[in-house]
């Protein structure tokens, strides 16, 4: 959401954004790396990134679709450096966006790879692995926000692609985050299985 790591800051909606500073390939991590079996194409949703999340999924959240607040490479520097993402604000609690990690990919350090470069390395106090849909997937931060009601969940969907949701804000039910963004990013693969 500069080579690259993902972190969370307040002006980017909470979506994942790149750290600053250079990763180094030369520490090997300490987990074996995951492969990605069955790769997504994102590629046709880089212009449209807010179509990834289905109508259905945005009503269940209390949102919909022309809420929507896209990001563009085009729109902000920041974008350009991450990839393209999208959010919305819920009508109880909470707001959720989604990032696609391209510009960790132009950069050589896409996929999950590149983000267990930058915890080897340090970056992030909370790194917790998981499956969404079948997909490698990890709950990670530069801290663990969790108890405040913050999410953050990167999913690698080809071994060099991820695409990562951020669940902020749920204040008054704070475990609620992370079941939301378990759920935006399984309504995320379901519509990338379904292609363009």
């Amino acid at each position: 959401m500069a080579a690259i790591g993902v972190s969370c800051s307040a002006d980017t909606d909470g979506v994942a954004q790149p750290a600053t500073g250079e990763l180094s390939a030369s520490k090997p991590s300490a987990a074996p790396e995951r492969r990605v079996s069955d790769p997504l194409d994102v590629a046709p949703y880089l212009s449209r990134p807010c179509d990834l999340v289905s109508p259905e999924m945005l009503e269940k959240l209390g949102t919909s679709p022309s809420e929507a607040t896209p990001r563009l490479p085009e729109d902000d520097k920041i974008t350009a450096q991450t990839g393209p993402g999208c959010s919305w604000t819920g009508e109880n609690e909470g707001s959720v966006g989604i990032g696609i990690d391209s510009g960790n990919k132009e950069r050589g350090v896409g996929g999950l790879r590149g983000l267990e470069i930058a915890r080897d390395q340090g970056r992030y106090k909370l790194w917790e692995e998981t499956s969404i849909a079948g997909y490698p997937a990890v709950y990670m931060g530069i801290s663990d926000s969790r108890h405040r009601g913050d999410c953050d969940l990167v999913v690698g969907i080809a071994d060099d692609m991820t695409f990562g949701v951020a669940a902020v804000s749920f204040r008054e039910n704070p475990q609620k985050a992370c079941q939301v963004a378990a759920e935006v990013a399984a309504d995320v693969i379901e519509t990338l299985k379904g292609g363009s």
